[in-house]
């Protein structure tokens, strides 16, 4: 997918025409390759991003070479299927520890490529659930000797913190739309509500069917043999043979001769050897906006150092540079659609209704599609909500529609250390947000009234976009997250699909050619010696997790979905 950023910029223009013609020159001279290729053989990770995380050469020596993205894999096998060469591709699986709807991406780019008539081959050491679940796609599941398949199953866990925080001397106090609203229930409860229960309960019964439906779909066996094979694994390698759950068993010594296959090319060196489809890249194309974090007030960001805690750590979608964003493509004639590729849990409230207000506008004179990757919860489904049409995966988790606000109150924890903190205040609700003491009833009514209005605001967004009543969306609502084929069900997406049918609907409502390009909008990026002082300096990812703490725990209305979930298998 091609690169767009400062879409009004007159030097990128000229940049796009060298582009384009370095681009055709390219083609040309792949096109006067003739070498043979019978198999190209793909190494995938257990984790693949997305998008593409391009790195210069300095970040390359000190983070490593960028896996290959899931788009990348998309493009490759467009290319693939148009070469007459290859008989197919071998993926090398090394694991899959990546969510059902990034999974189902995958499982997407395999179909369509067996669907140009080539064949998919998958290699592994081992196969877990989720492994399995991919290569099930392919023509044949190829296992290393020794090896196992292992779908044991999905196993999800919740943790709490409420005893250990008070034994620090901290507790939560939480306001919350209904009890389904269960983001801070990690800090606030020592187990999980009878609602929640029955909320993952939903989840994890929607995200197990999916899976089986699919290995059952793609190895032509029943639901019911899935299930027993699931229940039964693990299995060693002759064991999985003799069921059917692999089709060979093979070193990778012996790949070539069990493919008959003269030469089996690796896709870095492929990647020279298959000609590219050429594109115009002057005339009108699709933007690709692609929002993926905890969405807070100010700029968007990435972590120098990641931590699994949302709006604490991982990347950070910032009003500020989302809207600056959504104005530059309005005065872009040239964007003729816009796909919202939104992977959220949500955050700041105030935060998700200026992005939503800018994308409402935005819709006013062009086509605007929402495409719900991983996660399109809370905050992350309000920005969907001025879109003309959403497309999610059957996996992916959205819904959370609902409101919720707490703070950490940290009086115990002084006096652990013995520390006494003296306060002065004016106004009789000045200490409202302060963590050394605890909401009094009058200040507990007073958040309720503020998420009760940013829920009302919230049941009206999504009823006008949804054209449904409100109490259709609270019966719905209410905090209670859903996946994509439950959301579905409810209307709260109009199809289930991926990234690349958000863009095939972009076009057609755009009334573009098939050929039309697609574009993924960048934000300029920062100069050099700040990013690469972001990334050697401790302090620079002290100050990113203390700057996502002030906006989780302190006090704000935050539309956020419960995110201590893991699913493992």
């Amino acid at each position: 997918m091609n690169q767009q950023a400062n879409v009004n910029d007159p030097m990128q223009e000229v940049g796009r025409l060298v582009q384009w013609g370095v681009h055709n020159l390219v083609n040309w001279q792949r096109s006067q390759n003739t070498a043979p290729i019978d198999y190209i053989q793909f190494n995938l990770p257990a984790q693949m991003p997305t998008m593409p995380d391009p790195r210069n050469i300095i970040l390359q020596r000190i983070q490593g070479k960028s896996a290959i993205s899931l788009m990348e894999i998309e493009k490759a096998f467009q290319r693939i299927a148009l070469d007459n060469r290859p008989k197919g591709v071998l993926l090398y699986l090394q694991g899959a520890q990546m969510s059902l709807a990034e999974l189902q991406m995958l499982r997407g780019s395999i179909k369509r490529l067996r669907e140009s008539g080539k064949r998919v081959v998958c290699y592994a050491k081992s196969y877990d659930l989720r492994t399995y679940y991919v290569a099930s796609a392919a023509d044949e599941i190829l296992l290393q000797p020794g090896g196992d398949v292992s779908p044991i199953g999905l196993l999800m866990q919740q943790l709490f913190l409420k005893d250990s925080l008070q034994w620090a001397g901290i507790e939560v106090d939480v306001v919350a739309v209904t009890p389904y609203k269960s983001a801070m229930d990690q800090f606030s409860r020592t187990d999980p509500s009878e609602e929640v229960k029955e909320m993952m309960n939903w989840l994890l019964d929607s995200q197990y069917g999916q899976i089986v439906s699919g290995i059952a779909a793609g190895r032509n066996i029943s639901e019911d043999d899935v299930r027993a094979m699931i229940d039964n694994a693990p299995y060693i390698d002759l064991m999985a043979l003799e069921n059917g759950y692999i089709d060979g068993i093979t070193n990778e010594e012996g790949l070539r001769a069990h493919l008959d296959a003269k030469d089996i090319v690796l896709w870095d060196k492929a990647d020279g050897m298959i000609m590219e489809k050429w594109l115009n890249l002057m005339g009108k194309y699709v933007a690709v906006l692609h929002l993926e974090g905890s969405i807070v007030d100010g700029e968007s960001a990435n972590p120098p150092v990641d931590v699994p805690v949302p709006l604490v750590g991982g990347p950070r979608i910032g009003d500020l540079t989302v809207v600056q964003q959504i104005r530059n493509l309005m005065h872009d004639e040239r964007a003729a659609a816009v796909v919202v590729m939104v992977d959220s849990g949500g955050g700041s409230a105030s935060s998700s209704e200026a992005i939503a207000s800018a994308l409402g506008e935005l819709a006013k004179d062009r086509p605007v599609i929402i495409y719900m990757h991983s996660v399109a919860a809370s905050g992350g489904y309000y920005i969907a909500t001025p879109a003309d049409y959403i497309i999610a995966q059957p996996g992916t988790i959205t819904g959370s529609i609902g409101v919720i606000s707490g703070k950490f109150v940290t009086k115990g924890m002084y006096e652990k250390f013995n520390a006494h903190p003296f306060e002065y205040k004016r106004g009789q609700n000045a200490d409202i947000m302060a963590g050394t003491s605890n909401l009094t009833e009058e200040q507990r009514e007073k958040m309720h009234q503020s998420i009760d209005r940013i829920y009302e605001q919230f049941l009206g967004r999504v009823a006008d976009a949804r054209k449904k009543k409100t109490a259709e969306i609270d019966a719905i609502g209410g905090g209670r997250v859903w996946t994509g084929e439950q959301a579905f069900e409810n209307g709260l997406v109009d199809e289930l699909g991926g990234l690349f049918d958000a863009i095939a609907k972009a076009k057609e409502m755009a009334k573009l050619d098939e050929d039309a390009p697609a574009m993924l909008v960048r934000s300029k990026p920062k100069p050099m010696p700040a990013q690469l002082a972001e990334q050697a300096d401790p302090a620079a990812a002290i100050k990113y997790w203390l700057g996502g703490i002030n906006d989780l725990y302190g006090g704000r209305a935050l539309l956020m979905m419960p995110y201590e979930i893991t699913f493992k298998d």
